[in-house]
């Protein structure tokens, strides 16, 4: 179950998403905003709920994504039903960090997360982050890597200069991708074989191209974003290397698609984006420095990639069955 915005007006409404093994349910209410949007939200939100357990009074356990918002309406409501509720964190918006949000609204929401029968999170760190934040225990379970990504043959492309493939996703930020192609027409200077892919909204790359003229644009390639995940598996295949470089990626599912594919990645560091990463699946990087990114696409020239040693790893870690199982376990212990 799950709380879903709309902008295009409409009434708040439960919405059934039939699954292959399951069934699944969307709370719907239409987005406000001002000063009395926290008090429409929590509204709707309860009486949704109340609405859902009429329809279906059987439910023995119901588990949320994300922390914020969602736990306020679960602790608020489900406490009184006596049903458990496990709360799975993705971002980290919430937390004192990052500082996106209000004092009172961060401190709210660990409040309420605190009550939560159990809470998990994607990563190592960002369950550290989390566990820091709300004062309890956070068990890891990652999030399931689409089987695609999981099943595919692990090949080695030919290529006559090193490919990045840099692919956007709604955390990232547009500075970081300038900051990138300004690094990577250093980085052409002394390689200049080297092919940039960017799959980021072509407005913004046409925008910046015309701002930016004296960079090596005969070296960098413009590909439409995608939600197909056949054509993203055979981009990923043909690259050397997936880039992530953002501060503010949350649990980064490109970097676990690519290391499935035995693709090594270069990354930053933030809270989730180094999901089960040794140095021989992938090159950090400081996304707050370009000497750094300079230097990870330098030492990319000498990097061997063993790309089934990093299939084989991720795939053991990011396989649905793994994943299902891990929740399964949880999902007895607080039924019990």
């Amino acid at each position: 179950m799950y709380v879903r915005y709309h902008t295009n007006g409409g009434r708040p409404e439960i919405t059934k998403l039939s699954q292959p093994d399951f069934d699944e349910y969307a709370l719907s209410i239409p987005r406000k905003s001002g000063l009395f949007a926290f008090f429409y939200h929590q509204f709707h939100v309860q009486k949704l709920l109340k609405k859902f357990f009429e329809m279906y009074p059987d439910v023995s356990l119901v588990h949320v994504q994300v922390g914020w918002k969602a736990a306020w309406d679960m602790m608020l409501f489900l406490k009184r039903k006596r049903i458990p509720w496990v709360v799975t964190e993705h971002n980290t918006d919430w937390l004192p960090q990052d500082r996106q949000y209000p004092r009172w609204k961060r401190t709210l929401t660990a409040w309420a997360m605190r009550r939560a029968t159990a809470v998990t999170a994607v990563s190592d760190n960002l369950a550290e982050v989390v566990s820091s934040a709300i004062a309890r225990s956070v068990e890891v379970i990652p999030n399931p890597v689409a089987l695609e990504f999981t099943t595919a043959d692990i090949i080695t492309p030919e290529n006559a200069g090193p490919v990045f493939l840099h692919i956007s996703n709604f955390n990232l930020r547009q500075k970081q991708t300038d900051k990138l192609i300004q690094v990577f027409s250093e980085y052409v200077q002394e390689n200049p074989l080297a092919i940039l892919q960017l799959n980021v909204p072509e407005s913004a790359f046409l925008l910046y191209k015309a701002a930016n003229p004296q960079c090596c644009w005969e070296n960098i390639e413009w590909l439409s974003p995608v939600a197909e995940k056949k054509l993203l598996l055979q981009r990923m295949q043909n690259a050397d290397f997936v880039l992530s470089y953002s501060r503010f990626e949350t649990f980064g599912l490109v970097i676990a698609e690519a290391l499935c594919l035995g693709i090594p990645v270069i990354y930053t560091p933030c809270k989730g984006a180094d999901i089960h990463i040794n140095e021989r699946m992938g090159i950090a990087c400081d996304a707050d420095r370009e000497e750094s990114l300079l230097n990870a696409m330098r030492a990319s020239s000498g990097f061997s990639a063993d790309r089934e040693y990093i299939g084989s790893r991720a795939r053991a870690v990011f396989q649905s069955d793994a994943v299902l199982d891990a929740y399964e376990a949880l999902y007895r212990k607080m039924i019990k």
